[in-house]
């Protein structure tokens, strides 16, 4: 049993998951609100040696060696790689510090968000339409950017439905390309397609001058990647032009880049997109399991 867990500030967990968690420890302290700092961090987190953090929660070193009783941290996030997380990985594992992360939790709503919004404009179910006539999917042609878990499942979603599906990733994904999923190089595939779904880890960035010009005018970006994925300045002049659509969620907008919710071909949801009801439950389930095998291989 831990001695204190604490929730750093909102997760993926139902109240029934945190119910649960009390039986995991002798004291259950939940923030409600974001940190605001590295000291705020430090002074939630105390004597805890468990610790529950989201995906925008920053464990950096400093943290982590000012939090001296830390055994576990629950990653209620998906995890795509050290040099992706906001959790110094390196630090806990010189410290003999357990982690665990979700996969697969949020993934259904960020398909049915890139479906929905791509067919929306193509139909003019909203107050826009991509062109004059009204489209469904069939023999559209799609660019995939990142051929992961969510990647793979809006592809074969796509192609389920009549289209014409490429991906760039930095791996080949050859049981896919089996299946009808065609890999191009970058600046290829970007000649090749009309739409492109950006499902890249966070912060790599493919989309600069050059590339945006490639893929031209005319076209439609949905990006549920979280962070950057593009030079800011570019997708701004990118969007000068009326005839383009960039299509996003809650994850993929700060304060840098705001200003582009002005854009009247900008489709933008105020919400995080992948956290429904049924992500809550997996990401609870999982989040609970996790901790069991934690104590298992630690009996």
């Amino acid at each position: 049993m831990f001695n204190k867990i604490v929730i750093v500030e909102p997760v993926l967990i139902t109240e029934e998951g945190v119910e649960e968690l009390k039986g995991f420890c002798k004291e259950l302290i939940y923030h409600t609100t974001d940190t605001i700092n590295d000291e705020d961090t430090i002074s939630r987190i105390g004597d805890a040696d468990c610790i529950l953090v989201s995906y925008k929660t920053v464990i950096n070193s400093n943290i982590i060696n000012n939090c001296k009783n830390l055994k576990y941290i629950s990653m209620c996030c998906s995890f795509y790689g050290k040099q992706y997380a906001k959790v110094d990985i390196d630090t806990l594992i010189e410290k003999g510090i357990s982690f665990s992360y979700l996969k697969g939790h949020g993934d259904n709503g960020v398909v049915e968000f890139t479906l929905s919004g791509v067919i929306s404009l193509l139909h003019g179910f909203g107050k826009k339409r991509w062109k004059e006539e009204q489209l469904d999917l069939t023999d559209i042609k799609i660019g995939i950017l990142g051929l992961g878990d969510i990647g793979t499942k809006i592809a074969r979603t796509f192609q389920l439905l009549g289209s014409d599906v490429y991906y760039y990733s930095r791996t080949r994904k050859e049981h896919e390309e089996e299946n009808g999923i065609k890999y191009l190089e970058l600046k290829e595939l970007l000649s090749t397609v009309d739409i492109i779904s950006i499902n890249l880890n966070r912060n790599v960035c493919l989309i600069g001058d050059d590339n945006l010009n490639i893929y031209g005018d005319g076209k439609i970006i949905v990006n549920t990647s979280i962070g950057y994925c593009y030079e800011i300045e570019t997708l701004k002049k990118w969007l000068q032009n009326k005839n383009n659509y960039y299509i996003c969620d809650k994850p993929t907008i700060n304060d840098d880049i705001k200003e582009i919710l002005n854009y009247e071909n900008v489709i933008y949801t105020d919400i995080i997109t992948g956290d429904t009801e049924q992500c809550y439950n997996r990401a609870t389930k999982q989040i609970i399991s996790n901790i069991n095998k934690y104590f298992n291989e630690h009996i």
